[in-house]
């Protein structure tokens, strides 16, 4: 884990950091591969190695790392049988002056050497083979034998492999180095992730919720400064927020008394005058009362282990008393809330549903861990791009603010900010074969059910 003052460290600090880690642990890998690891031979073939392996088998060189050249014994000469390979007299004669045999009983093929100039030290001759204090070096393929008591000696070099050892040794040096440097980088990610995921978790509950608790400061300066930042605009908001709301229930509220003067000055008003203004007031306080609740906020009190079947059963009762339409159906659904808020919830969703279908279908359901509860009706349904819409305070799905069709707007609105304080969501979608479905889902809490 990394000590606290290496978290409050900027990004950029913290990722030079790392940069200069992996850096110091990738050199350390050479450091050690260079001391510990004996450098690759070079795949060269000397003529001397040439000879010993004709002569007599070989010796004093058993710790090289060169392949070794590959014997046989045959009664035919050996033929140059790969594409390219030559002979020259001149190479043919040293190899018969250092087996101490005439030329004619020994064969010799290579490749020659294609480079336009030769290692350091190295001679070039026309022969196309360097030679290095006198000693040809081979660098390809060689094809040799000796004919000795009628039969042919004949050695070759190995095919070469397809990863040279020098090349195995770069791989494990790289895969070790990663090896070594891929805990930095781990540790690193998980204390640099950790405070943004708790950041953006933070500022999504503020999001939905400009009084829920401010952002922790901890992590990255940079995310520190993010943390403040977005705490001070949680702040300013939630005063901004406050002063609207009271300046709204101010107005609200001052807008009884002269509703309350007219009402009192049109009671000596002939009826045709005196009811429909009185009409007027009674829904201008309806109005008024509604207001002033929503901007006071949703309450929610202690909550506890409830069954929203039984809760909608019991408001679907409560709607027979009146003479609604209201069936239910579904299985036990376990939350944990404040009943009297959900009650006020589901109630401002069936009273939508009633108003303008006059009927409400509910259906409970729990599955997955969530607690669903879907009010249908047969309405005449909302155009798509309304449904979100409906949610918002103020805003009816019928344009009038005709008392037969409904309230002011706020039910369906506040029925989301309840669900909300509970953790849940309510949406809306148009039902097939006309109508609309309000769904609302909260977290399922099943062991708050009661033993049976």
């Amino acid at each position: 884990m990394m000590s606290g003052w290496l978290r409050r460290l900027p990004i950029f600090w913290q990722t030079l950091l790392l940069v200069l880690a992996c850096l110091l642990v990738a050199q350390a890998m050479s450091i050690a591969m260079f001391v510990s690891v004996r450098p690759p031979r070079p795949q060269v073939y000397p003529m001397g190695d040439i000879a010993e392996a004709l002569g007599a088998p070989r010796h004093g060189r058993d710790d090289d790392d060169t392949p070794r050249l590959a014997t046989q014994l045959t009664r035919s000469a050996p033929t140059a049988d790969t594409e390219g390979m030559v002979t020259d007299s001149s190479m043919v004669s040293r190899l018969a002056e250092r087996l101490g045999v005439p030329v004619s009983c020994v064969r010799l093929f290579y490749e020659a050497d294609q480079s336009a100039t030769y290692p350091f030290r190295f001679k070039k001759v026309d022969s196309g083979v360097p030679i290095r204090h006198g000693e040809p070096m081979f660098f390809n393929t060689v094809l040799a034998g000796v004919q000795k008591d009628g039969v042919w000696r004949v050695v070759r070099t190995p095919d070469k492999p397809w990863i040279s050892p020098w090349q195995q040794r770069t791989v494990l040096w790289f895969v070790l180095s990663a090896l070594m440097v891929l805990p930095l980088a781990f540790l690193f990610a998980r204390q640099l992730a950790s405070p943004i995921r708790r950041f953006a978790a933070a500022a999504d509950r503020v999001g939905h919720d400009p009084r829920a608790p401010a952002v922790p400061v901890g992590g990255p300066a940079e995310v520190r400064l993010a943390a403040q930042a977005l705490t001070a605009m949680q702040l300013r908001l939630s005063e901004t927020l406050a002063e609207r709301t009271a300046m709204i229930a101010a107005i609200a509220h001052d807008l009884r008394t002269p509703l309350a003067r007219i009402a009192f000055r049109i009671e000596t008003a002939p009826d045709a005058l005196r009811k429909p203004v009185q009409s007027d007031v009674e829904q201008m306080r309806a109005m008024i009362a509604a207001t002033i609740g929503f901007v006071r906020g949703v309450h929610v009190g202690e909550k506890k282990g409830l069954d929203l079947l039984a809760l909608v059963q019991r408001i679907a009762s409560h709607c027979h008393e009146m003479g609604s339409k209201v069936s239910v159906a579904g299985s036990p659904a376990w939350v944990e809330g404040d009943s009297v808020a959900l009650e006020r919830l589901f109630q401002n969703i069936i009273d939508n549903a009633l108003a303008y279908a006059g009927s409400a279908e509910i259906t409970v359901i729990a599955d997955e861990g969530r607690a669903c509860v879907k009010v249908a009706d047969r309405g005449p349904g909302l155009p798509e791009p309304m449904l979100d819409d409906a949610f918002r305070p103020f805003n009816r799905g019928d344009p009038s603010r005709s008392r037969q069709t409904g309230g002011i707007g706020l039910g369906l609105a506040i029925a989301r900010s309840i669900a909300a304080e509970h953790g849940g969501t309510v949406t809306a979608a148009n039902r097939d074969g006309g109508g609309l479905v309000v769904t609302t889902e909260f977290p399922a809490a099943p062991h708050l059910a009661p033993a049976s």
